[in-house]
């Protein structure tokens, strides 16, 4: 499937899930607490490769969704939900709190429907996930979280524009950062992570778990493995064969090597930080 008919296919995918699933959202019963396990999250900045992930939970078993993007893996409850509030939940008011987290539990029981055992392992994968995991861990204090980070250098180059198109001039306090989108995805791809790993490790502790892209795709087996791992789940030499599988490694790694783009590769020291946290080498090349 070309990625035009991909496209198409998640639209119509997601006009579905509006018409049939979300009508009936109120119809369906919310599962007793002591039923329901603590979700799997799985986020990063768009563009990242998060796609495998789902993919090699759901051959673990995991509950990942049957309403989900075929081409991105996303989950269409918090697609829909983070499309209308996105900028509420990270602001994360108290005076909306309440609302919110009715509005969002509501969807979940529609991202759980089908599920044939309301007690197995489950959770969903959105990329935006990673930037409101106050709002998460309050509802789901043991939640796991997958956080997947690609070398923003090359994520800048992403067509994904949707964050900075429909987010950008809130997040980053430009009037129009789509003028420079290369500069901007820059900016918006450190301000994520920094905040996703600053809110992980404060909120969730161990329960966070950071992941590369270029392990993934450099030693797949084994950073399968620690996911795997991270949300407890034992799997045998032959699922690791078949999840190892999953991963193809794309040929747009470093890609930012030969682009001409000098924010890539002169950096401000403030994303030459983040870059240098994640395990990326800036090269002694900072822009002032």
């Amino acid at each position: 499937m070309d990625s035009s008919n991909a496209l198409t296919s998640a639209n119509i995918r997601f006009h579905l899930f509006r018409t049939l699933v979300l009508p009936m959202l109120p119809m369906l019963p919310d599962a007793p607490a002591q039923q329901v396990p603590p979700p799997v999250v799985i986020g990063a900045h768009g563009g990242s490769g998060t796609r495998v992930l789902p993919r090699a939970l759901r051959l673990a078993g995991f509950w990942m969704g049957s309403w989900v993007n075929p081409r991105t893996e996303d989950a269409m409850s918090t697609r829909f939900f983070l499309q209308r509030y996105f900028e509420q939940a990270m602001a994360d008011e108290p005076a909306q709190r309440v609302e919110l987290e009715r509005l969002f539990r509501a969807l979940i029981r529609g991202h759980r429907v089908r599920m044939p055992d309301p007690s197995s392992a489950w959770g969903w994968k959105n990329p935006r996930s990673m930037w409101v995991i106050p709002f998460l861990a309050r509802l789901y204090p043991g939640m796991r979280f997958i956080h997947l980070v690609r070398d923003g250098r090359d994520v800048a180059l992403s067509k994904n524009l949707n964050l900075l198109r429909k987010h950008g001039t809130w997040l980053l306090g430009e009037q129009s950062p789509e003028a420079d989108p290369v500069r901007s995805q820059l900016r918006l791809w450190a301000l994520g992570n920094a905040i996703a790993a600053r809110d992980g490790k404060r909120l969730l502790g161990d329960n966070y778990l950071h992941l590369s892209y270029e392990a993934l795709c450099w030693a797949p087996r084994e950073t399968l493995a620690r996911m795997y791992d991270h949300v407890g789940q034992s799997v045998s030499r032959p699922m690791l064969d078949r999840a190892q599988q999953l991963v193809v490694p794309p040929s747009s790694i470093n890609a930012w090597r030969n682009s001409e783009h000098e924010c890539l590769h002169q950096p401000n020291p403030e994303i030459s930080a983040v870059l240098r946290r994640f395990g990326y080498s800036t090269e002694g090349a900072e822009s002032v």
